[in-house]
């Protein structure tokens, strides 16, 4: 008989209505996350239980650490600024499409040495006018073009390969990686999901360089080998899990967003969610100060 798939718990029902980007930050030991539809930043203690919330004037789809403790860099519709979470203090910094009416910042992060790479998205996906960037401290450079919904960035270990999500298409693309110059060549298909598995979201990849992804509409996270093949799948008590990311002191414990958007009757719709893991994540990597 089968051993059943463990149930993430619950631990935090915040409601949000687009919950998104968890990144765990090692130096205060806590979970920042967003919620898209509400423009605030979150950080999450899990010592505590406390969240704390920083409200921006503008919609945020993702976060990163910079070197600095206590300020991200923060993409808005209206770019990238640089957000201090004690103060609220917004700073901006580039928009990296400010010609393409309708088009916005999406998923973003930050490679193993600290380059930018920020995906975009038409507002409502209503076509293939997104992209992928790579800021290095000079002139940003488009990677990758022909894109609807953006999402879903990461790493192997080694860094040689590279994950790209277009969630409006159901598709996991993989790159070659070459991490002395930043950039993605031979991209080819990892997986595909038909409308009625639901769309593959965030992801992470830990230090076995399995692949975690959220599928939103598909009330799940599944891990993927690095050939694509699905070695688990968790099931979880919401319809749209968003996002993903390792985190707790030794990285073994998968946090889990998600969204209430579009449910009449949300339960724990929008709550953050925690699954303890056998393998660790890999840590996120700050954003090296000078590259935007």
């Amino acid at each position: 008989m089968s051993t059943p798939p463990p149930t993430p718990a619950c631990v935090l029902d915040a409601g949000a209505l687009c919950g998104e980007s968890p990144i765990w930050d090692t130096r205060r030991q806590v979970l920042h996350w967003v919620d898209i539809t509400r423009e605030t930043v979150h950080s999450f203690d899990p010592a505590t239980g406390r969240n704390t919330t920083v409200q921006l004037p503008c919609l945020v789809s993702a976060i990163l650490l910079t070197d600095h403790a206590g300020t991200l860099i923060v993409a808005t519709a209206r770019g990238f600024a640089r957000l201090d979470l004690d103060t609220g203090t917004l700073e901006h910094l580039h928009d990296p499409e400010p010609q393409i009416e309708g088009n916005r910042l999406n998923d973003c992060k930050a490679d193993p040495r600290g380059r930018l790479f920020a995906g975009t998205m038409s507002e409502g996906a209503k076509g293939p006018t997104g992209g992928l960037w790579c800021y290095d401290g000079k002139a940003p450079q488009k990677l990758v073009s022909d894109l609807t919904i953006t999402n879903g960035l990461g790493w192997s270990p080694d860094a040689r390969r590279f994950y790209l999500v277009d969630s409006a298409k159901g598709e996991i693309s993989a790159f070659d990686y070459d991490g002395e110059t930043g950039s993605v060549n031979n991209r080819s298909r990892l997986a595909h999901y038909t409308p009625d598995q639901g769309k593959p979201d965030g992801l992470c990849v830990d230090q076995g360089g399995n692949i975690w992804v959220a599928f939103w509409d598909g009330a799940r996270v599944e891990c993927l080998s690095p050939d694509g093949k699905t070695l688990r799948r968790i099931p979880l008590p919401v319809a749209s899990p968003t996002s993903c990311c390792f985190g707790g002191p030794e990285l073994t414990q998968l946090y889990i967003t998600s969204a209430a958007v579009g449910i009449d009757a949300p339960d724990l719709d929008g709550g953050l969610f925690v699954l303890d893991v056998e393998v660790p994540g890999l840590p996120y990597t700050p954003v090296r100060a000078g590259v935007v």
